[in-house]
């Protein structure tokens, strides 16, 4: 079975672990995604190293890599496989635990930390932008001022990465890291992935030499493999649910719209009702009997005395 980084366990292996490699391959990642030429993060400290054992203990839960960088700020990275409905109230759950963790007891709200929380996700988010990175911090929607830089929550979505196609050549640095995040180890991929570490940067290089150590590592590999199951598993699931809820929203629509149809007929079926009623009351006023009116209308004296009371 092919194992990629969308595996949170091998994400985690690569860029969580305690290793000197995994530090330098995440801070290169970080730098490049957040765009920090100017202000570099420069050493990363984790606050959940990543634990084979944990493996098993979250199974269904979140893989995340927890750290803090250099200059205080406290970082989420979380690569999410499978789409998630509540992806954006759990992002922002885990957010607000991070905030509140920033802070020992008693330390005065002015050394609040900066939080960011990076969600790569295997799936479309939102069709509103074509954007692949999307940021968003708080700010008043009018004026557009920023309230606070303190908090930030970044959303990288990989099928928004050159949609296009286009030649690795023509890609900006973070779109061949991206594509080279979502491609290796993909089958089929090998040459388009050699091709990314070819003319891809030193981040690329990184995260390829400790994903070659890590699959080579039985133990965690056989952990990935698990893993990968029960993601692939999860998706396929979560496809199911989206499927039956289409289904199901698409017969509501065919009821909703029978039910018109009907309500229409029937109000049609009232006003027929009540023009003959008024046609056959003028008739009798006019001095016709039942007899002749039911003659005229082609109808049974007996339904001609129905509209008569």
């Amino acid at each position: 079975m092919a194992l990629t980084l969308k595996n949170d366990v091998m994400f985690k292996a690569v860029y969580g672990r305690e290793d000197e490699d995994c530090k330098e391959a995440l801070i290169g990642m970080l730098n490049l995604i957040l765009g920090r030429k100017e202000d570099p993060i420069r050493a990363i400290t984790y606050r959940n190293p990543f634990n084979i054992r944990e493996t098993d203990s979250q199974k269904e839960g979140v893989l995340d890599i927890k750290a803090e960088t250099d200059s205080g700020e406290l970082l989420d990275i979380e690569m999410q496989f499978a789409e998630d409905d509540e992806i954006i109230e759990r992002n922002l759950y885990y957010h607000c635990g991070m905030v509140t963790q920033g802070l020992a007891a008693g330390e005065k709200y002015g050394k609040l930390k900066k939080t960011i929380s990076i969600l790569l996700l295997n799936f479309t988010r939102s069709e509103k932008s074509e954007k692949f990175h999307t940021r968003f911090m708080l700010k008043e929607p009018d004026t557009g001022e920023i309230l606070t830089e303190l908090f930030q929550m970044h959303y990288i979505e990989l099928p928004k990465v050159n949609p296009e196609g286009k030649p690795v050549s023509e890609l900006s640095d973070v779109e061949q890291f991206l594509e080279y995040l979502k491609y290796a180890g993909e089958p089929g991929k090998e040459e388009y992935v050699e091709e990314l570490k070819r003319q891809g940067g030193k981040e690329i290089q990184m995260t390829d030499t400790i994903m070659h150590k890590v699959t080579e590592d039985e133990l965690l590999k056989e952990k990935a493999i698990a893993r990968d199951k029960f993601l692939h598993w999860q998706a396929s699931i979560e496809r199911q649910r989206k499927r039956q809820e289409a289904e199901k929203a698409e017969l509501d629509q065919q009821l909703a719209e029978l039910a018109k149809q009907l309500a229409e007929s029937a109000e049609q079926q009232a006003q027929k009702d009540l023009q003959l009623k008024h046609a056959i009351q003028s008739m009798a006023a006019a001095g016709m009997s039942r007899a002749q009116i039911a003659g005229t209308i082609d109808m049974q004296e007996s339904e001609v005395e129905q509209y008569l009371l």
